[in-house]
């Protein structure tokens, strides 16, 4: 009525990348694969390409461009971390598309990333997907294998 709009109670992830969906557990870096920074699920990406798996606000990027945070429409706040030690590269290889502050919705290009040039600089591309406040949340996660953007629901998350 006066231009409020209602949080969502639940808000479906679909996958930020076109490629392979894999447990958090196989991800060869102890803080995500532990969990520590939340429950979530880690992807290989195909084309290096990081797309917003919901309707959210982009809320932060990280100066190195290796990670992102967006703030979902229902209090959610997902960390997307493109690679493992990544931030050792400043930047190099990544290129910023969506402003920090800026609203997204489902699908709209983040990041593009050259992981060829990761690739040959020795990086790992395994890229973790994690809820920083899962503590807020019931968290489903869906088991797939070959994902691409926009279509499957990879996390559930509904308000506690």
């Amino acid at each position: 009525m006066f231009g409020f709009k209602k949080k969502e109670r639940i808000v479906e992830l679909a996958s930020p990348v076109n490629g392979k969906m894999i447990d958090l557990k196989e991800v060869p870096d102890k803080v995500f694969a532990s969990e520590m920074m939340g429950p979530g699920v880690a992807f290989i990406s195909n084309d290096g390409k990081i797309y917003s798996p919901c309707d959210g606000e982009l809320i932060t990027v990280f100066p190195t461009k290796h990670a992102i945070g967006i703030k979902a429409n229902n209090g959610a706040e997902i960390l997307i971390h493109f690679g493992l030690d990544t931030v050792q590269l400043e930047g190099k290889g990544f290129r910023q598309v969506a402003k920090e502050g800026q609203r997204l919705k489902k699908g709209d290009l983040i990041l593009d990333v050259d992981i060829v040039f990761l690739q040959k600089k020795g990086y790992a591309i395994e890229t973790p997907m994690v809820i920083t406040n899962s503590d807020e949340f019931y968290v489903k996660v869906n088991k797939l294998a070959n994902v691409s953007t926009n279509t499957e629901v990879v996390i559930t998350l509904e308000k506690k």
